[in-house]
């Protein structure tokens, strides 16, 4: 049986995932919210924040987790090999649930983690989180396939709502689960509000689950106007992407996730791949046509 989650510290909070879990955290009123960062950080928060600084060194991660119920991860790809001792100094501290930075694709998947390369590194950590399970640290890890109204002023799942372009994969009827910034921070509040029912479980969610065929159909509807559309395959996509990785150039990485979300066998269709946990986290309902809408009004989600 989990305790009551009240203290929680969040490490990776200005970046973009971790903004939105901060300010799901904080907007809830559930919770006492810290932020870890190191010492050279200038980020600035608000007042009543609590700045917890930490070198990353076991003794300081200890001391910053000491009297914390819960440890959420934000960290991006790069900041992934700390996650290993973060996850020890939970258990040192005694740190009761351990949320690491997942959030995007089905690391589940065999398919996905060859493909991707640091997600060989999500296993390990998800591997010594099972194994601290003995040590009384539980944890829930999270799958909600990319982030849509983030990716879509970048073009990560193939739409770039700036320019108007439609980049379409293997004729762009596979559909792929997709949540919006705001349904993760619904999602991690949930987690912690209900930490008995979410224990030790590999969670998926979204906001909805499409094809990249039905989302150019609403963004050509609710702009007005025909996009421009290149056609294109998952299997081109990963032999560019991993020749431009091996290189050192890291839009090779943007196009094996492109594959990855919208290829096929990737287990990005966590309706079919999967089973939802909205409902059991009680989840607010967010679709494809309000949220295209919300976002051509600049509005947000």
């Amino acid at each position: 049986m989990a305790d009551i989650i009240k203290n929680v510290v969040i490490i990776g909070a200005s970046g973009n995932i971790g903004a939105s879990i901060f300010k799901a955290l904080v907007a809830s009123n559930k919770f006492t919210v810290s932020v870890l960062t190191r010492p050279e950080s200038t980020h600035i928060y608000a007042g009543d924040i609590k700045i917890l600084q930490s070198d990353y060194s076991e003794v300081s991660l200890v001391e910053a987790f000491q009297g914390q119920d819960a440890v959420v991860s934000a960290l991006g790809a790069a900041g992934l090999a700390d996650e290993i001792k973060i996850i020890d100094a939970c258990v040192k501290a005694r740190v009761k649930r351990f949320i690491p930075s997942e959030y995007g694709s089905n690391s589940k998947n065999a398919k996905a983690t060859a493909l991707i390369p640091f997600f060989g590194l999500k296993a390990q950590i998800n591997a010594r989180l099972e194994a601290q399970e003995a040590n009384g640290l539980t944890w829930t890890g999270i799958a909600a396939g990319p982030m849509f109204d983030w990716g879509i002023n970048m073009g990560l799942v193939g739409f770039n709502i700036h320019t108007k372009e439609a980049l379409i994969f293997d004729g762009g009827d596979r559909r792929f689960s997709t949540s919006n910034l705001s349904q993760l921070g619904n999602a991690i509040v949930a987690i912690l509000s209900k930490p008995t029912a979410t224990v030790n479980q590999y969670l998926y969610i979204d906001s909805f689950t499409a094809s990249q065929n039905e989302i150019l159909a609403a963004l050509e509807s609710t702009t007005g106007e025909k996009w421009t559309v290149t056609k294109s395959t998952t299997e081109a996509a990963v032999t560019e992407g991993q020749a431009l990785f091996a290189k050192g150039d890291f839009s090779g990485l943007l196009l094996l996730l492109k594959a990855n979300f919208l290829g096929e066998g990737y287990g990005s269709d966590f309706t079919k791949d999967a089973k939802l946990s909205n409902e059991i986290l009680g989840l607010p309902s967010q679709d494809l046509t309000s949220t295209v809408r919300a976002l051509v009004k600049g509005e947000t989600i």
